[in-house]
């Protein structure tokens, strides 16, 4: 099985172009920037390119049997700050490479990384399965939302399988530490060098933290489900606090770490958290790496390249 990711040599696309590489596929990075020198043996190749210009990777490649779509230019803030660039970069490109999949005379199976919290919004119950309503409440999951009907749509009407990973917060090793997403790389890197946690509120807000080794094994599994189910909830099977977060890193440091305590922010659920019992029973997958022990080799790895 050949294997093309869409974003491969980003936090996400390193964890599951190793789990897929595990499993015996031949694995493809496609992506704008390219792996560090040698920091991803798995590969079989990279292709610098526009993830969403098929031409200009798909003969490189020498096609695909999966193609892993992470291809994504925004997070949350920054689809909610230009929703029009996020449309017409995310969706419109999405709708660029399925017109240039027609195309093919055998269909890949298109793995897409959607989001489980942006997608359904403020939770009506804990924890969200994926028959919980879909009502995003920003940008970022309005477009995320529409890929997945775009999806749902190319397959009825043009055979390209299809399934959707509805993701709730990966954590772990590559994920960088300086932009706005990804609480514990933020908060752990800043605790390494003796900087203040910015807490909003007392720190009660719970949120479903999956480590990314984990996401990789979703993918892996989902490449090969057979069964009729499109959308998966993939997530760590429990919430966890900051409050959780900050104790946890207080106990693998050894002491305590200060924190900057800003107003409550009215638009953070007070829980969100994942029902993956679909997961667990048709990909047969579940999480396998305990809280502690994922933030610890967290840290580890941002002891490496602090």
């Amino acid at each position: 099985m050949r294997c093309a990711i869409l974003g491969g040599a980003g936090f996400l696309g390193r964890h599951i172009g190793r789990a897929m590489a595990s499993e015996g596929a031949e694995v493809w990075s496609v992506d704008r920037s390219l792996s560090a020198a040698g920091s991803a043996p798995w590969l079989a190749g990279e292709v610098q390119a526009d993830c969403f210009d098929l031409p200009s990777w798909w003969d490189v490649v020498g096609g695909a049997d999966v193609i892993v779509h992470l291809a994504s230019s925004t997070v949350p803030a920054t689809a909610s700050e230009d929703p029009i660039q996020d449309v017409q970069t995310n969706l419109v490109g999405t709708l660029r490479l399925l017109q240039e999949l027609r195309k093919k005379a055998v269909r890949p199976r298109l793995l897409f990384a959607s989001s489980g919290g942006a997608v359904y919004g403020r939770p009506q119950y804990v924890p969200l399965c994926e028959a919980h309503p879909t009502m995003p409440m920003g940008a970022y999951g309005a477009t995320k939302l529409a890929i997945e009907h775009h999806l749902r749509i190319e397959e009825a009407q043009h055979g390209l399988p299809c399934r959707i990973l509805r993701l709730s917060n990966p954590y772990g090793e590559w994920q960088q530490p300086h932009g706005v997403q990804g609480v514990i790389a933020v908060f752990a890197h800043r605790a390494l060098n003796a900087q203040p946690l910015d807490v909003w509120g007392d720190g009660s807000v719970v949120r479903d933290f999956v480590y990314a080794a984990d996401v990789g094994y979703a993918f892996a599994a989902a490449a090969r489900h057979e069964g009729e189910t499109r959308i998966f909830n993939i997530g760590g099977g429990a919430g966890h606090s900051v409050n959780d977060i900050v104790h946890t890193l207080e106990q693998l440091l050894g002491h305590a770490v200060e924190r900057r305590v800003f107003p409550a922010r009215p638009f953070d659920p007070p829980v969100n958290v994942l029902d993956i019992q679909r997961a667990q029973n048709e990909l047969f997958w579940k999480p396998t790496m305990a809280f502690e022990d994922g933030v610890a080799k967290s840290v580890e790895w941002l002891r490496t390249v602090a």
